[in-house]
């Protein structure tokens, strides 16, 4: 009967050995790597990963669980991978972070006691990218060797290592090259102290001014590095236990030559506006004193249009309407303009025409040259009749008349008349 007793518990602890089964978990991209190239190291290292007296979950099932918990396989955190392997009843997980640092690869890889979600084991490694492969091999097959099951050997659950003696810490370390760690822990704390952070960033302590607490993976890194006594630590899920500020943001340093640099860029393009302002208004300056020496007037006007000082052909000289925009296109004032300096200046009869001031004192001479309507009725000398580009209605157009009494308005005129011309031009 003992006999019998006895070959009964060596069956229940080998099928107890046979029923370990462990799981890699996608690896996580950090600093300057995709997360395809990170599936990529992954996958190599899934490969080589066959811990004695294990037995490995394909993928499919750990995606298949991920699917039905509706999680977001590309943010899952430790504590969701935990639970995707207590879904799958395994003993452990494998998860991993890969960074690219200085051109260097480096992976750090940690297996988590599903149960109670400590640390079983870590691992590391720094590869130049052309050797990848064999470096992977040996990292999984070094991490396998760390959990293998011997012979012989129960498996009930494996011993929670001790926990190492966190690093003496005098300045800010950095971990992966992106996770800054505060020199000192803060205390224990029941929720997250949110005061204390606030006056130490306001301080910008160590030289930082963003320091939080972590979340649950980054305190997985710095337990993993060393850096983390044994007691319950406050993580930005958990929020409350002892107090070790992080930060992955710039120092208030890089962040002055930040503001340096773009104050820098933004003198430059102010600058260079101000250099294109000028060129612009040189120019402009350029072609008034064109206008100028060809007989155009500035009045001042708010538009820029400058007036000619003389009617085209002469003051008698008289054009329909097909005429004027044929000889003089854009050169012919439209309705704007002809309102503008109907508004903007002040007008005097002088008894054969109207002297027109612009508000900057300027003026020119509109003489009363009238012209002939459509039934040849002459208005010479009583009006001033003039054209402008703009149409009005079919066969009329707008165009500008005054006389004594008469301030300048703008006018329907029928086109098949014959009326002065002035042309304008625009700075």
């Amino acid at each position: 009967m003992k006999k019998l007793f006895s070959l009964c518990l060596i069956c229940l602890l080998a099928v107890s050995a046979m029923a370990q089964r462990a799981a890699v978990m996608e690896f996580k991209a950090g600093v300057d790597i995709t997360q395809a190239d990170v599936d990529g190291i992954s996958g190599i290292f899934t490969t080589y990963f066959r811990p004695a007296g294990y037995t490995m979950i394909e993928r499919t099932q750990i995606d298949r669980i991920i699917d039905e918990q509706q999680l977001q396989r590309s943010s899952l955190t430790e504590s969701q991978m935990v639970r995707v392997g207590q879904l799958l009843n395994l003993s452990k997980i494998v998860i991993g972070d890969v960074n690219i640092v200085m051109g260097q690869y480096n992976v750090d890889v940690r297996v988590i006691n599903v149960e109670s979600g400590t640390i079983a084991a870590t691992e590391g490694a720094t590869f130049a990218g052309s050797s990848y492969r064999e470096t992977m091999k040996s990292l999984a097959q070094k991490l396998a060797g760390q959990i293998a099951i011997g012979a012989g050997s129960t498996v009930s659950a494996q011993p929670t290592p001790s926990a190492p003696t966190p690093k003496t810490r005098t300045k800010v370390e950095t971990v992966y090259g992106y996770l800054h760690v505060f020199p000192n822990e803060l205390g224990e704390f029941q929720s997250v102290p949110t005061n204390v952070i606030s006056n130490i960033n306001n301080q910008g302590m160590h030289g930082y001014d963003e320091w939080r607490v972590p979340t649950n993976e980054e305190l997985s890194l710095l337990r993993a590095n060393g850096y983390l006594s044994g007691t319950q630590y406050m993580t930005k899920e958990n929020a409350s236990g002892m107090v070790l500020l992080v930060t992955t943001g710039k120092s208030v340093a890089e962040k002055e030559a930040i503001r340096a640099e773009q104050a820098r860029q933004a003198e430059i393009a102010r600058q260079k506006e101000a250099e294109r302002q000028a060129e612009l208004a040189r120019q402009r300056e350029a072609r008034r004193q064109e206008l100028l020496s060809q007989g155009f007037v500035d009045l001042g006007l708010p538009s820029g249009t400058l007036w000619k000082n003389a009617n085209e052909g002469g003051d008698n000289a008289r054009y329909t309407y097909n005429e004027a925009v044929s000889r003089f296109g854009n050169k012919l004032p439209t309705e704007q303009q002809l309102e503008e300096l109907k508004n903007k200046c002040t007008w005097t009869w002088t008894g054969t025409g109207c002297r027109v001031t612009g508000p900057n004192g300027n003026s020119i001479y509109l003489p009363a040259a009238g012209g002939t309507d459509c039934n040849s009725y002459s208005k010479v000398g009583v009006r001033g009749d003039y054209w402008s580009s703009t149409p009005a209605v079919s066969g009329r157009t707008i165009g500008l008349y005054f006389g004594n009494g008469y301030k300048g308005t703008c006018s329907n005129s029928n086109s098949c008349g014959v009326y002065s011309v002035r042309l304008v031009q625009n700075l």
